[in-house]
C-alpha cells in the first residue's frame, strides 16, 4: 500500500519508492564532449605517394550533483518519522578529461604490368589523455529544496580529488598485394608502447597477416556466372594488444591522510604502506585465427559470408594467486589468466523483384546468426573453488541445486528438513514445513550440500546452465514499390539462461522482501495446502534475499529461460515521384512512420512479462558500482512511434 488513509506515505512506500514520489531527491548528471579533429593531405607522383596526418583534441567536462532528503512516513496517526535522517545531504563532483590523439603516416599504391596491384604504409601513433576530479559532501541541509553546498550545515564533510595521466606511442605498418584481382594478400603490424607498464616491459610487437582467394577468378573455373557468380575463400591470422588497466598499477602508490590517533592534542597526517605490485605487468595479446568464405549466386540475387575463428587470449590482467593471511596485505593483480574462444558468424540474403500491376516490386531478406564460447585455460585457483574462475570453466556457467518438488505432510519436514538440507533456511525459525522446497541429492550422501565448493567436490551442485547469449541472430525484410517502401528488422537471442539474483525483487516480489509489492503475476502460483501443485513455494519473506534462504542460490525450478526476438524496428512509407520533386525544386521529398521495439517474445513471458529479457542484466551502475545487486531493475527498454518527413535540397 502506498498511502495511508490520511494521505501520508507508508513505512514500506517511503522505504521503496518514496524518493521517487517525494520528487527532490535524484542525481544529475551532466556532460559536455568539445571535440575537434584536423589533418592534412599532401599528394606526390600522381597520387601513388601520399602523406597523411590528423591532430584530435577532445575536452569532457562532466558534472554530478547528488541530494538525498529525508522522505516522511508515518505508522501512527499524527506522527511523522522519516527515511534517509543518516545521509540528508548534498554532494558535487566534476571531473575532467583532456585527449590528444595524433597520427602521421605515407601511403604508396601501384599497379604493374601483368595486373600486378601493390600498396603500403608506414605511419606513427600518439595518445595521451589527463584526468582531473574533484568532489565535495556535506549532510545537514537546512530544508529538502536546497541545492547549494552553502545551505548544508553538518559537520559530515567529504572532499576528494584524483588525477591520471598515460600515454601510448606506437609505429604501424601495411602491404596490401593483389594478383589480378584473383589473390590478396595484407600483413600488417603495429609495435605499441604504453606508460602503464613498467619500462622493461612497455613495448609489444602486434603482427597479422590475412589472404583471400578468389575461385571465380581461376581459368578452371567454367561454372555459368548467372548459377555462381563470385567464390572467395579467406583466412587470417593476427595479434591485438590490450592495454586497459588503471595507469599506476606498477607503482607503489602512498596514500596521505589524517591519522586518527591523537598525539600532542593533535591528529597528525600519516601515509600508509602500498600494496604489493605485480612482479611483471604488460601488454593482454589477442591471437585470432579466422577462415572465411564469401558466395554469391544466381546473379548476385543470393549472397551468403561465413567465419570460423578461434581467439586465445593471454596475459590477461587479473587476481593473483590465492596467498595465506600471514601474507598480511592485498594479493597484487597482474597478467595471470589465459582465455580461448571459438564461435561463428554467417549471414545470408536474398534480393529480386517482379511485377506488380506492371510495376517492380523490389524486396530482399536477410538474416545473419553468431555464436561462440570462451573457456579458461589459466587462472591462479589451483583447488577449483566454485566461488571464483578456474581453469576449463566455460564462461557464464551457474552451478546450482536440482530441485525436487515441494516437502509435503508425508515427507515429515520438520524432522527430516534441518538434517537433510541444513545448509537452507525456510523461515527465520529454521523449521521446515510442507510447502517448502525440497532439493535432489545428486551425490546420494543423504545430505543436500556443496561438499568443498570445488569442481572436484561439488556436492549436490552442478551445472545448470549458461547467461552467456548464445545464438543471436537479426532478420531484415524490405520491399518498395512505386514510392511506397515497409522495412522491418527483428533481432534476438536464441539461447541464454538467467537466474535471479536475490535483489531481483522485480522478479521475486514480497519472497525478496515483504514489504514488496504484491506481483499480479504470482498470483494463483503460491503453494497453499488447497494449492500444491504451483511454482512457488510457501509465502514467506526473505527467503530470496536472505543468504540461507530457500531461493537464494541458484537453482534448476526458477532457472529462467531469457531467449527472446524483437521487433527493433518497422517502418512505412512513400517518397514523392521524381517529377513532382523536380518542380518543386527538391532533390527528394519522403514521408515515414517508423516504429520502435513494438513486439518482443520469450519463452520467459509464460511466467512473467515485467522483465525484458534484453535488459537483465546488473541495474544502474552508477549506484551499485560493480556489484550485481538488483539485477534485472533496470529501466525498460522504450517503445517509441515517430512521424517523420525528410526533405533532400
Amino acid at each position: 500500500m502506498l498511502f495511508n488513509p490520511d494521505g501520508t506515505l507508508t513505512f514500506s512506500a517511503a522505504y521503496t519508492v518514496g524518493d521517487f514520489w517525494y520528487g527532490k531527491n535524484g542525481i544529475n548528471l551532466n556532460s559536455q564532449v568539445i571535440r575537434n579533429t584536423t589533418g592534412f593531405v599532401a599528394k606526390f607522383l600522381n597520387n601513388k605517394l601520399r602523406i597523411k596526418g590528423d591532430l584530435t583534441f577532445q575536452n569532457t567536462d562532466s558534472s554530478v550533483k547528488q541530494r538525498r532528503v529525508q522522505v516522511p512516513y508515518s505508522v501512527t496517526p499524527g506522527v511523522i518519522a522519516y527515511v534517509g535522517t543518516t545521509t540528508n545531504d548534498l554532494k558535487s563532483a566534476s571531473n575532467k578529461t583532456q585527449y590528444l590523439a595524433t597520427n602521421i603516416y605515407g601511403e604508396y599504391e601501384n599497379t604493374f604490368g601483368g595486373g600486378h596491384y601493390f600498396k603500403a604504409l608506414v605511419g606513427y601513433n600518439y595518445e595521451q589523455s589527463t584526468f582531473n576530479a574533484f568532489s565535495a559532501q556535506r549532510n545537514g541541509l537546512i530544508n529538502g529544496d536546497a541545492t547549494d553546498l552553502n545551505l548544508t550545515v553538518g559537520q559530515n564533510i567529504t572532499t576528494a580529488g584524483g588525477y591520471e595521466k598515460w600515454a601510448i606511442l606506437g609505429g604501424f605498418g601495411r602491404l596490401n598485394y593483389a594478383f589480378k584481382d584473383r589473390y590478396l594478400v595484407e600483413v600488417n603490424g603495429r609495435y605499441d608502447g604504453s606508460s602503464k607498464f613498467p619500462s622493461n616491459e612497455r613495448y609489444a610487437f602486434f603482427p597479422s597477416v590475412s589472404a583471400g582467394w578468389r575461385l571465380t577468378k581461376e581459368a578452371f573455373w567454367n561454372v555459368d556466372p548467372r548459377a555462381v557468380s563470385d567464390v572467395k575463400i579467406r583466412g587470417s591470422y593476427g595479434a591485438l594488444g590490450n592495454g586497459s588497466i588503471d595507469s599506476y598499477v606498477y607503482r607503489e602508490l602512498l596514500k596521505i591522510y589524517q591519522s586518527g590517533r591523537v598525539i600532542n592534542g593533535v591528529r597528525p597526517q600519516a601515509t600508509s604502506m602500498p600494496n604489493v605490485i605485480p612482479d611483471g605487468l604488460t601488454w593482454e595479446k589477442a591471437t585470432t585465427k579466422d577462415l572465411g568464405l564469401d558466395v554469391s549466386a544466381l546473379n548476385n540475387r543470393l549472397t551468403f559470408t561465413g567465419d570460423i575463428y578461434a581467439r586465445i587470449t593471454t596475459n590477461m590482467f587479473t587476481v593473483g594467486k590465492t596467498l595465506p593471511a600471514v601474507f598480511g596485505t592485498t594479493v597484487p593483480k597482474g597478467n595471470y589468466a589465459d582465455m580461448r574462444t571459438t564461435g561463428w558468424e554467417a549471414s545470408i540474403s536474398w534480393h529480386d523483384q517482379f511485377k506488380v500491376s506492371g510495376k517492380p516490386l523490389h524486396y530482399s531478406v536477410g538474416f545473419w546468426m553468431s555464436d561462440n564460447q570462451s573457456t579458461i585455460t589459466r587462472y591462479n585457483n589451483t583447488t577449483k573453488l566454485l566461488t571464483d574462475y578456474y581453469a576449463g570453466q566455460k564462461l557464464g556457467e551457474i552451478w546450482g541445486y536440482t530441485n525436487d518438488g515441494f516437502w509435503t505432510e508425508a515427507d515429515n519436514p520438520a524432522v527430516k528438513g534441518p538434517k537433510f538440507q541444513p545448509i537452507f533456511k525456510a523461515s527465520n525459525t529454521g523449521k521446515w514445513l510442507p510447502g517448502d522446497l525440497k532439493y535432489k541429492d545428486v551425490n546420494k550422501d543423504n545430505v543436500i550440500n556443496n561438499g568443498a565448493n570445488t569442481v572436484n567436490d561439488p556436492g549436490d551442485l552442478r551445472i545448470i546452465g549458461n547467461s552467456t547469449p548464445r545464438y543471436s541472430y537479426g532478420i531484415s525484410l524490405n520491399a518498395d514499390w512505386e514510392g511506397f517502401f515497409i522495412g522491418a528488422f527483428f533481432q534476438g537471442v536464441g539461447k541464454r539462461d538467467w537466474w535471479p539474483g536475490s535483489e531481483a525483487d522485480v522478479f521475486w516480489g514480497q519472497l525478496n522482501r515483504p514489504y514488496n509489492f504484491l506481483l499480479k503475476y504470482q498470483e494463483g502460483k503460491i503453494w497453499s495446502p488447497e494449492n500444491p501443485n504451483t511454482y512457488f513455494p510457501r509465502y514467506r519473506g526473505y527467503t530470496a534475499q536472505n543468504s540461507q534462504g530457500e531461493l537464494y542460490t541458484a537453482q534448476t525450478r526458477y532457472l529462467q529461460n531469457t531467449a527472446y526476438i524483437r521487433l527493433k524496428n518497422v517502418q512505412v512509407g512513400y517518397s514523392l515521384p521524381g517529377g513532382l520533386v523536380q518542380r518543386l525544386k527538391l532533390s527528394g521529398v519522403r514521408f515515414y512512420v517508423s516504429g520502435e521495439n513494438l513486439w518482443t517474445y520469450s519463452p520467459m513471458f509464460k511466467l512473467t512479462r515485467d522483465i525484458d529479457p534484453e535488459n537483465i542484466g546488473k541495474s544502474d551502475i552508477i549506484l551499485t558500482g560493480t556489484s550485481n545487486n538488483g539485477n534485472g531493475n533496470n529501466y525498460p527498454i522504450l517503445k517509441s512511434v515517430t512521424l517523420g518527413l525528410n526533405i533532400t535540397l
